[in-house]
């Protein structure tokens, strides 16, 4: 563009067109006359309003909360409201707490450069809570859907109000249905343990200003805390699912019982912190001595929104509160639950029954592989000691798997449960290497060379490889171990398969080895007569190892397949073998062994029969040198 005046032409300088990159990336430069000015491009905001005075203050960056456009996509019920759905009449009242929901989001996200009141819009969504009565028509799916937008559209909201440019200043706002405490950080933390504290409603946050620089803040740092009234309401215990069993399986009476509260934090990190955020929420009702609470956030990964047990653990529960510790930004609630919720009570009942007469059956093994003389050997020295994991995981397990009260205890626990039942297993493959080294030996010389490795380098592979893969995976992920009804290895971020993996590869090489082994014997029997006993001997090992394999291996891989409508069956099959898993250890290696029945049998015959001289024994003591006769 060209001016003229007193015969000079004066031209305007279009910088935007000389320097495409003058605004910085995923921004729009636009020419004024005699100047021109950056915005953002739709999706970006800057912490900073452009001012030619300082340019380089204004930097685009992604917008770290979601507008309209990003929550309709993947809501079919949001795209049946857009799309006109509204005037199907059983749609309608749906559609217009929908439509009024996004219609707030929809306004602060197009207003970028608009400072955002927090007042304003907590009020509108307030009167979208307090039509609750309008909530209880709703079907289940309606329900979570419309209470998913709703806490996603206030935590958007929120985030806007703290990110975009304003005094920068703390604000506490209070309405009948919906509190909301914000706080910017404009300095970074001046004490190692420094904490925020922020107060809705009678519920409380306290969030660690390390948490907040650990969250990789988007220019502002900011955290706020939410609390909703009424939403409890609605959103009640009916929408709770644990992912390890059905609440329709459980004998527990449970209820919510507070408010639904919600932390919201500027930075990209959402969870993972490094120290957890607390939550300490009140109790509607008093908690009474039955009553277990449980920690819940809202999960819209599950049927469009669920609560889950999962990302929290009980830190302290009273009368009058509840205290949950979360390693993540959570919208969260306490259910309160009477009774035990892990199992089925019959399921409950069948694993405790076999557990102990597991424990009586590994009691006897044990005693047996130590005093039987005639059935020493290298492979009961093995039995021996998968007999004593299996006892002591046992134990372990029916004393401390439910002792969730002590969150470092139960990892602990966790961790040990977690080494032992391993240690099983790596010396069910000492076995069968054996076995397959006797075979492979017995085709080349009549004896088992193997017998000269020595017990300690046995020892180290069966105890030490165990230890290692604990200690590799407490290393990498720590967390894992503890839930919040279970002391046991976490289901939920895949940490269980710290113990599957390893099952499962040596279910795999144990069968290879003792296919291996059965193929070696095969040959053997029909091509040599001598030695014949040992090679049936060595065979019926590698059939008793396979059935072990069954026994220990197949119970964990149908814990695997405890879902869809088999759910119930599996979890019958699972609970019923791996509580009798000593039992069956028992059946294989000492009732089924020839030998140890007959010491048995001489055992029950020495304590069962009299002797034909009992009647005199004591003249015959006093009168005859003592002569014990042995064997």
């Amino acid at each position: 563009m060209s001016f003229q005046d007193l015969g000079e032409i004066c031209e305007d300088v279009d910088e935007c067109s000389r320097n495409s990159t003058l605004c910085g990336p995923s921004s729009v430069c636009t020419n004024i006359l005699g100047k021109y000015s950056c915005s953002c491009l739709p999706g970006f905001f800057s912490p900073d309003l452009w001012s030619p005075d300082k340019p380089e203050a204004f930097k685009c960056t992604g917008v770290p909360f979601k507008c309209k456009e990003d929550v309709i996509p993947n809501n079919e019920w949001a795209q049946l409201c857009q799309v006109g759905a509204a005037v199907e009449p059983e749609y309608v009242s749906f559609c217009a707490l929908m439509k009024a929901t996004l219609g707030i989001l929809d306004d602060v996200c197009k207003n970028q450069t608009t400072v955002v009141s927090l007042k304003s819009t907590a009020e509108s969504f307030a009167s979208v809570i307090e039509q609750t009565s309008m909530w209880s028509n709703f079907t289940k799916e309606k329900t979570s859907t419309l209470a998913t937008v709703l806490l996603e559209s206030v935590e958007s909201t929120t985030l806007a109000a703290l990110l975009k440019p304003s005094a920068n200043v703390s604000q506490t706002i209070q309405t009948d249905h919906l509190d909301i405490e914000s706080k910017i950080i404009n300095k970074g933390c001046t004490e190692e343990n420094e904490a925020f504290n922020l107060k809705a409603k009678g519920d409380e946050m306290k969030i660690w200003c390390s948490t907040v620089e650990e969250s990789e803040p988007t220019g502002i740092n900011g955290v706020a805390f939410v609390s909703f009234a009424g939403m409890e309401s609605v959103l009640d215990e009916r929408f709770f699912q644990d992912p390890q069993i059905p609440l329709a399986n459980s004998k527990r009476k449970l209820k919510l019982n507070s408010r639904i509260v919600g932390g919201i934090i500027t930075g990209e990190k959402k969870d993972g912190f490094s120290k957890p955020v607390i939550y300490t929420l009140e109790n509607i009702e008093p908690k009474r001595n039955f009553e277990s609470p449980i920690c819940v956030s809202w999960s819209t990964d599950v049927e469009g929104g669920r609560w889950t047990p999962s990302g929290c653990a009980i830190l302290e529960a009273s009368e009058t509160h509840t205290g949950c510790s979360c390693n993540r930004m959570v919208n969260l609630a306490i259910i309160m639950a009477a009774g035990e919720l892990t199992m089925e009570f019959t399921l409950y009942i069948i694993s405790h029954v076999g557990m102990v007469i597991s424990l009586v059956c590994l009691t006897v093994a044990i005693i047996t592989f130590l005093l039987c003389r005639t059935i020493r050997n290298h492979n009961t020295y093995l039995h021996l000691h998968l007999c004593v994991c299996l006892f002591l995981a046992k134990i372990l397990f029916l004393t401390g798997v439910d002792k969730t009260d002590n969150q470092r205890g139960c990892a602990i626990i966790a961790g040990f449960l977690h080494y032992l039942f391993l240690a099983c297993f790596f010396w069910m493959l000492v076995e069968a290497v054996m076995l397959f080294l006797m075979a492979r030996n017995l085709k080349v010389v009549n004896y088992f060379s193997s017998r000269n490795i020595k017990m300690r380098y046995i020892c180290a592979f069966g105890y030490g490889l165990p230890a290692l893969v604990v200690a590799v995976s407490a290393i990498i992920q720590p967390q894992g171990y503890g839930m919040y009804n279970r002391c046991w290895l976490n289901t939920e971020t895949g940490f269980i398969w710290s113990f599957l993996g390893p099952v499962c590869t040596i279910i795999v090489i144990n069968s290879i080895l003792l296919t291996g082994t059965l193929w070696i014997l095969r040959q053997q029997i029909s091509s040599v007569s001598t030695e014949v006993s040992k090679l049936k001997d060595t065979r019926l090992l590698t059939f008793k190892a396979f059935a072990q394999i069954f026994i220990l291996g197949c119970s964990w891989v149908l814990g695997i397949f405890q879902i869809g409508p088999m759910a119930n069956i599996m979890a019958y099959l699972f609970t019923i073998i791996n509580s009798l898993q000593g039992a069956f250890i028992f059946l294989i290696h000492c009732l089924l062994n020839r030998q140890v029945r007959e010491e048995y049998r001489r055992c029950m015959t020495r304590k069962i029969k009299p002797s034909p001289q009992s009647e005199t024994s004591g003249m015959v003591l006093s009168s005859v040198p003592s002569t014990s006769k042995t064997g």
